[in-house]
C-alpha cells in the first residue's frame, strides 16, 4: 500500500536513458512527511500535557490515550512517507530488472527477467484540481512488480515518452 502511495504521489522523476545500467529511484513527497513528522512532534507535546492532567485529574484518560494514539500514527506516517524509496536498476545486457522496495526498518529486493514484463505502460490520473499525473512504468502480470520509469504533472498525455522508453527496453508500448 505505501508503494502505491510514492508511485502515485512521487516528486517528478525521470529514468535516463542513455547511461547503462538505466537506474531509476522513485522517493515520496519528502514535505508531506517532514509536515507529518512536525505535526506528530505538535501532538507529542499535546499528548504529554493530557497525560499529566490525566495523572492529576479525572477524566483526562481518554483523551490522553486518543492524543498518544494519534500522535503516534500520524509520526509513524510521516517517517515512512519521508523514507519510503522505490529503486530499479534495468541492466540491458543482462536483461534482468532489479527491484528493490525499501520502507523504515524493511527492505525487499528482486530480480525479474526484462522479457518477464508485458511491455511499457501509460496510466494517467486527474486530481480535484484538473492536473493530470501521468506515470510510464515496465507493466508486470504481479502489479507489486512494476517498475515507474518516468513521472511528471503534465496537461498532455507523454506518448512520445512511453514509446522513447519501450524502444529503448526493446518491449511493446501499452495503452
Amino acid at each position: 500500500m505505501i508503494f502505491k502511495y510514492i508511485l502515485n504521489h512521487a516528486e517528478p522523476f525521470a529514468l535516463d536513458l542513455d547511461p547503462e545500467p538505466l537506474c531509476v529511484s522513485v522517493r515520496a513527497q519528502v514535505i508531506l512527511g517532514f509536515v507529518a513528522l512536525g505535526l506528530g512532534k505538535g501532538g507529542l507535546f499535546v499528548s504529554t500535557f493530557l497525560g499529566a492532567m490525566a495523572w492529576s485529574e479525572d477524566g483526562w484518560l481518554a483523551y490522553a490515550v486518543i492524543g498518544s494514539i494519534v500522535t503516534l500514527a500520524v509520526m509513524t506516517f510521516g517517517y515512512i512517507i519521508t523514507f519510503g524509496r522505490i529503486e530499479a536498476t534495468i541492466d540491458l545486457q543482462t536483461q534482468e530488472v532489479h527491484l528493490i522496495k525499501r520502507i523504515p526498518f524493511h527492505r525487499t529486493a528482486e530480480t525479474i527477467p526484462l522479457d518477464a514484463y508485458e511491455g511499457v505502460a501509460l496510466q494517467s490520473d486527474a486530481d480535484d484540481d484538473n492536473r493530470t499525473t501521468h506515470l510510464i512504468y515496465l507493466a508486470h502480470t504481479n502489479a507489486d512488480l512494476n517498475v515507474p520509469l518516468w513521472g511528471r504533472t503534465w496537461p498532455d498525455a507523454p506518448t512520445a515518452e512511453r514509446d522513447a522508453y519501450a524502444t529503448r527496453l526493446n518491449l511493446p508500448p501499452l495503452p
